[in-house]
């Protein structure tokens, strides 16, 4: 049994939800993810900063019809720069990536995207590739977008991966010019194909370290979720949404 429990905020944005707040004292610590570093959020975060770990996805699509209420990119830099000078530690912010299509345009705008915060100091960040369930496929064809698998397509092929595995390598290249090569870390969870990421979970043992946390049970060692999830067996959720945001992304997993 886990020693600690750590909460996450996968149902919904904790950006734009802030009931997480009043669930803290029943957790020993948690991962906040948001596509929406609001003016709320940063101040709920700095109230408890020394409880949380932020996860701020940026796809590179903001404003775009597939993440029509998403800020875009320069506007989330510029928000999580803020956050920075206010105080919250940096290396207690982790860049989602989340996800990548893994097309040409794809890639490129995915490696555009860690780059950008590659040049402004950051060193840790999260990917994964696009999952194609049966409803984001309808909407794509409903707008006329072309799908990356196909009519009937779920994963990326075997090609598709090696290309972001790629991408992450020549990004990894990139970031040992800027940074230390000993402290640019690019990970995924239930990735395994992505073998230029170091397959972590959202919630592992270096989120305990950096949460001041021990548990003698590793985190690393079995999954939790599902196939290939690395996560660690005291994570709770603690948003209780369970239909799409109003950032109404189109791949969002929620009908």
């Amino acid at each position: 049994m886990s020693k600690y429990k750590i909460g996450i905020t996968e149902a919904g944005d904790a950006g734009l939800d802030l009931s997480w707040v009043n669930k803290l004292d029943m957790v020993d610590g948690a991962i906040v993810i948001t596509e929406n570093v609001s003016p709320d959020f940063c101040d709920a975060v700095m109230d408890n900063k020394d409880k949380l770990i932020i996860h701020t996805t940026f796809t590179g699509y903001g404003h775009s019809i597939l993440e029509l209420n998403v800020p875009p990119l320069c506007e989330g830099l510029d928000a999580v720069m803020s956050l920075v000078k206010d105080g919250f530690p940096k290396e207690k912010i982790v860049i989602r990536v989340d996800p990548i299509i893994p097309t040409s345009k794809g890639i490129d705008t995915a490696s555009r995207v860690i780059k950008t915060f590659i040049d402004v100091g950051f060193s840790r960040f999260r990917v994964s590739i696009i999952d194609m369930y049966p409803h984001v496929r309808v909407r794509f064809a409903n707008i006329g977008l072309s799908l990356p698998y196909g009519d009937r397509g779920f994963s990326p092929n075997a090609e598709q991966v090696h290309a972001v595995n790629k991408m992450l390598g020549d990004v990894a290249a990139y970031g040992s010019s800027v940074i230390s090569n000993e402290t640019l870390m690019i990970e995924s969870c239930a990735e395994p194909g992505l073998t230029n990421a170091i397959q972590r979970g959202c919630i592992s043992s270096y989120d305990l370290h950096l949460l001041g946390l021990n548990d003698e049970i590793s985190p690393d060692s079995y999954g939790f979720q599902r196939k290939n999830c690395l996560c660690y067996s005291g994570k709770t959720e603690l948003l209780a949404c369970k239909k799409q945001c109003v950032n109404k992304c189109l791949y969002c997993y929620w009908r």
